[in-house]
């Protein structure tokens, strides 16, 4: 028998493994609405920013031609992220995640 009542969602969420993975995942959401503000439109809908370790931005693309694009543009995206005074970045890294071409053609 249980000697203390079972823990509430918010408990659990609160405290440990899940509170940390609860952390992680707001940080993460919290970056990609930055990057959704600090990029082109066309840009937002076919990337998504997926980390900030070691003053570097991880971003996904749908494909390699979205690479390119970020790259052209690689410096002023560094700049206006510098201007959010929460963040500091130095650098990107880009990678294609062919799972996402089918949010930005709706096919595969």
């Amino acid at each position: 028998m249980l000697k203390r009542p079972p823990k509430t969602a918010q408990q659990l969420l609160s405290t440990g493994p899940l509170a940390e993975l609860s952390k992680r995942t707001h940080q993460a959401e919290h970056l990609n609405a930055l990057w959704q503000q600090a990029v082109s439109p066309a840009l937002a809908a076919a990337s998504r920013c997926i980390a900030h370790r070691d003053d570097t931005l991880f971003i996904h693309v749908a494909s390699p031609a979205w690479v390119t694009r970020i790259r052209i543009t690689e410096s002023e995206i560094i700049q206006r992220f510098n201007q959010i005074p929460e963040i500091k970045v130095n650098a990107l890294n880009v990678q294609v995640d062919p799972s996402m071409s089918y949010a930005v053609t709706g096919s595969k």
